[in-house]
């Protein structure tokens, strides 16, 4: 246990226990100061989780699901293979905001020259954004965010509720929105909603209504 206790952040240890092998990353992808992520095989998993609902129980411990999960990533600010990293929009490590883990100053590794292609003609980034509005409907991916003036700049690629508020990651079109920056954010119609003009509305239609939001910095 001592060993695990002086991990530093982003380092990792192996550990058996019960003969079961198993590595144990410091990287918190909760968000939280103190998080670990456990790597191990199906059997020694079962073992596991059996053994820390047993010791944890009487101290609170309490296990919780994948969306559980993705709102405490989201709320931290770390991207989700597929939402903020990679994914439909393709998104680099440098425009999700982790350019320090990819490594440029090392001469050689596979896919450098791609790296720092990617890395010197940067257009968008991923920035972090949050919503003050009691009974706001939840904001969805692929949400599209503007600009005071109206201005397209991107689209949210996760977003989560936290008590009267809302948080999200959106990849804006853009480098260097500060925060503070005031933006839009329009839903996408859902089934009920007319995705039309607005000179084409009539009795009946609705239309998503525009959910001001403000840049925040993109961790906390």
């Amino acid at each position: 246990m001592l060993l695990i206790s002086s991990l530093a952040r982003t380092k990792f240890c192996e550990v058996k226990a019960k003969n079961y092998q198993m590595l144990i990353a410091r990287t918190g992808y909760t968000g939280e100061e103190i998080g670990y992520e456990i790597y191990l095989d199906g059997a020694a998993a079962s073992w596991l989780w059996s053994k820390l609902l047993e010791v944890g129980t009487p101290l609170g411990l309490l296990p919780c699901g994948l969306a559980a999960r993705d709102s405490t990533r989201t709320e931290a600010g770390l991207p989700l293979h597929g939402n903020e990293l990679a994914g439909p929009h393709n998104i680099n490590p440098f425009e999700a905001g982790f350019a320090p883990y990819v490594k440029l100053h090392k001469p050689f590794f596979i896919g450098r020259s791609h790296c720092v292609a990617a890395y010197t003609n940067m257009t968008r980034e991923v920035v972090r954004f949050e919503v003050n509005a009691g009974g706001t409907r939840p904001i969805h991916a692929g949400a599209a965010v503007v600009d005071r003036n109206g201005a397209y700049l991107g689209r949210v690629t996760s977003c989560i509720s936290l008590g009267e508020s809302q948080v999200g990651l959106a990849l804006l079109d853009k480098l260097g929105v500060i925060p503070g920056t005031p933006i839009t954010i329009l839903n996408p119609p859902r089934q009920d909603e007319a995705g039309k003009p607005s000179a084409d509305l009539s009795k009946g239609d609705h239309v998503a209504v525009p959910i001001p939001g403000t840049i925040i910095p993109r961790f906390p």
